[in-house]
């Protein structure tokens, strides 16, 4: 065994256990909540057509018809859960949200546009996100907008997603990737990954730099920004450090913002 993988075996969680049903399901109700409140509440669906793009369990879109979307659809590579989710809902809101299983090509949409485009908790799991922005853009009505939330960036201190394994920050940058794959393992063997890559969801190293690369190149015009929105005394003081410039990259866990395409809603 190498120095490097015993050190990082040492500093991994020797009692893990997975979150149980109910566990993950607070957890995820938890996150659509926070996620509402990180826009300062600048997001409207009331009498907008909301696409949810990479819609997991589909509370985001169900919560989207609740606060007066006309049409959602959600779509997802495994849309399972989410039509699980909302044959607990009533029939008012049942009735205006859909489902649709499709790629990152968003190909099942069949050229529809919705005036609202969001995209949450997913942007450092697309495999091309340039690709996948671009695609995106096809699917946003003019004058309709791109919401995007997601963290935690990958230089930040806990841009592995290995916070279950470790919580050092910034162990994904310290040890070899071979040597974090190999001890992941360990906690999720059916995942059998050997890269970021490779692990549930995919890791696509998302920068912030990289990030606002993406963003500037859409032609889209940004209404909203900001980074770093959280209740945690934590990220707050991470907040402050990141307007050092060559802290930036490092202290910046997460990105909250609306692109607007031009033009006007019909």
């Amino acid at each position: 065994m190498s120095f490097a993988s015993w050190a990082f075996h040492h500093i991994t969680d020797k009692h893990y256990a997975p979150l149980t049903g109910r566990e993950a399901r607070e957890y995820a109700e938890g996150s659509l909540e926070r996620f509402m409140r990180r826009f300062g509440g600048a997001l409207d669906f009331s009498g907008r057509s909301v696409l949810d793009v990479g819609c997991g369990n589909g509370a985001l879109c169900i919560e989207a018809a609740r606060r007066g979307a006309t049409a959602v659809v959600g779509i997802d590579l495994d849309i399972s859960a989410a039509r699980m989710l909302l044959q607990d809902c009533g029939q008012d809101v049942a009735e205006r949200v859909a489902f649709v299983e499709g790629d990152g090509t968003l190909d099942a949409l069949e050229g529809r546009r919705f005036d609202v485009v969001v995209s949450k908790d997913s942007f450092e799991h697309y495999s091309d996100p340039e690709s996948f922005i671009h695609s995106v853009l096809a699917t946003i009505a003019p004058g309709g907008e791109f919401i995007i939330g997601f963290g935690p960036l990958w230089k930040s201190p806990w841009g592995g997603h290995i916070e279950f394994m470790t919580k050092v920050p910034w162990a994904h940058l310290i040890f070899p990737e071979h040597v974090i794959m190999s001890e992941r393992r360990r906690f999720r063997p059916q995942e059998d990954a050997r890269r970021f890559e490779d692990v549930r969801g995919g890791l696509n190293k998302m920068t912030l730099t990289r990030f606002e690369s993406i963003a500037a190149g859409t032609g889209l015009q940004s209404v909203y920004f900001e980074t770093n929105v959280s209740d945690s005394k934590v990220i707050k003081a991470m907040k402050l450090l990141s307007r050092i410039p060559p802290l930036r990259e490092y202290f910046t866990q997460s990105v909250f913002t609306i692109l607007r395409k031009p033009g006007k809603i019909s």
